[in-house]
């Protein structure tokens, strides 16, 4: 007994009830051919199975996944607001980063060590200047001596903390910030840093391009 399938065709006649699946179409109709037994021949005629075809019913058809006819809504989800978290920034982060990156530019490399803790919390790192810098920089009132170690002078520490809170949104008071625009005290304190005032001009110049104005930072266009 032979039979046609459209899907897992067989040789195995232990399964079936001994039929043999076969496809001659991948996708075609189902067929089974059954031999049926017919009485013994008269003596000489041909011995041989009488075929009898029996068409089955063609398989399901795939729902057509566009029409949505199978689609069953369950349920419907409420709508939420996403509200991203705002990016933080930090005004006077960038400035003190822009003057770090002008300062190590223009060669002065120890100022630039120096510049971020020295203008946000008034402190220098220790055995960052020579022992010769660090006596012309107090003599000069840049820099104090304090039980605590090196910080900056009582006017240097005035100057960043004003600039600091009008960086920062937190006051408007440009008295407080001295007698010099932004542009100009940052590159100055450089110069004075490594005992090179002949530096100021170019290094407010550069501080310019990155964004450092008289009074404050000039945001560019995404």
């Amino acid at each position: 007994m032979r039979a046609r399938a459209s899907e897992f065709p067989n040789d195995n006649t232990a399964l079936h009830q001994g039929a043999v699946w076969v496809t001659n179409q991948p996708c075609g109709e189902w067929e089974a051919e059954t031999a049926a037994q017919t009485p013994s021949p008269a003596v000489g005629a041909p011995v041989g199975p009488v075929v009898e075809t029996i068409l089955l019913p063609p398989p399901l058809l795939a729902l057509d996944e566009e029409s949505g006819d199978d689609i069953e809504i369950v349920d419907e989800l409420e709508p939420f607001d996403f509200d991203p978290a705002p990016c933080e920034s930090d005004p006077f982060g960038d400035f003190v980063r822009a003057l770090v990156d002008v300062a190590t530019e223009s060669g002065c490399d120890k100022a630039a060590a120096v510049l971020p803790a020295l203008l946000d919390g008034g402190k220098v790192a220790p055995g960052v200047l020579s022992e010769p810098l660090t006596e012309a920089l107090l003599s000069n009132g840049v820099l104090a001596r304090t039980e605590a170690g090196l910080v900056g002078g009582d006017a240097l520490r005035r100057t960043a903390a004003a600039w600091r809170a009008v960086l920062r949104g937190e006051g408007e008071d440009f008295s407080s910030c001295g007698p010099r625009m932004l542009d100009e005290w940052p590159a100055d304190l450089v110069a004075r840093l490594t005992l090179a005032p002949s530096k100021t001009e170019g290094l407010r110049r550069k501080l310019r391009t990155r964004g450092v104005a008289a009074f404050g930072l000039v945001v560019s266009a995404a």
